[in-house]
């Protein structure tokens, strides 16, 4: 889990301009043992602020607020406190929300209608450095670059099958050290063998990995 979480506790601030959702989302969250709503937003320039203020580990933001929307709020978020994780949670789901929020650095990308169970999983799974991300969201990513650049599987892209293997995990939301210990090799040998394959991939990062990864059946 992230450091800086006192005693393992996930602290999370929460934007959404609906307050019924925003104040039913916050007892979903502190009914968990392992997580804190610090405190509630109901538009952009205020969720910049409380964040700026409580430094959490965790932004819960929706896209469409009055004033600050919520994808400025995640740039402003993101350039203030790079280490703060930003999940949006909408209920919107045009490609162009999707793929601007990705471009300004989100986490993750949640729609209002997943359960509860989904929402504390995927907040678990960024804190432990895993991006869980809808299958359907991460085609619809993939279906914007350009076709020529695609390739229809892992082996046409270069990757060896131990790599196949570690590409494999990394899509199941394992982080390095899980993968380390999965397959009984090194940190360094893990960091080395992910290396390899977001340049093979030509990925910037895990999250365009999983996105393409996910896009070839892994």
């Amino acid at each position: 889990m992230k450091t800086g979480a006192k005693d393992s506790e996930i602290r999370i601030v929460i934007a959404d301009d609906q307050n019924l959702i925003s104040e039913g989302i916050r007892i979903i969250l502190d009914a968990q043992p392992d997580m804190k709503v610090l405190a509630v937003a109901d538009n952009g320039k205020a969720a910049v602020e409380l964040v700026t203020e409580y430094k959490p580990d965790v932004a819960l933001l929706d896209i469409r607020m009055p004033g600050v929307d919520g994808i400025t709020a995640l740039r402003e978020i993101k350039e203030k406190l790079p280490e703060t994780l930003v999940l949006m949670l909408t209920t919107f789901d045009p490609d162009e929300y999707i793929i601007s929020a990705f471009k300004s650095g989100a986490d993750g990308y949640l729609l209002k209608d997943t359960t509860s169970e989904t929402l504390i999983e995927t907040i678990r799974n960024a804190c432990n450095g895993s991006i869980t991300i809808p299958v359907s969201i991460a085609s619809r990513i993939i279906a914007h670059i350009p076709k020529g650049a695609r390739r229809n599987s892992l082996q046409e892209y270069g990757l060896t099958q131990r790599e196949i293997e570690i590409a494999s995990l990394i899509a199941n939301g394992y982080n390095n050290d899980k993968i380390s210990a999965s397959l009984g090799i090194s940190m360094g040998t893990t960091k080395n063998y992910i290396c390899d394959i977001y340049s093979k991939l030509e990925v910037k990062g895990r999250r365009e990995a999983i996105y393409l990864i996910k896009e070839l059946g892994h």
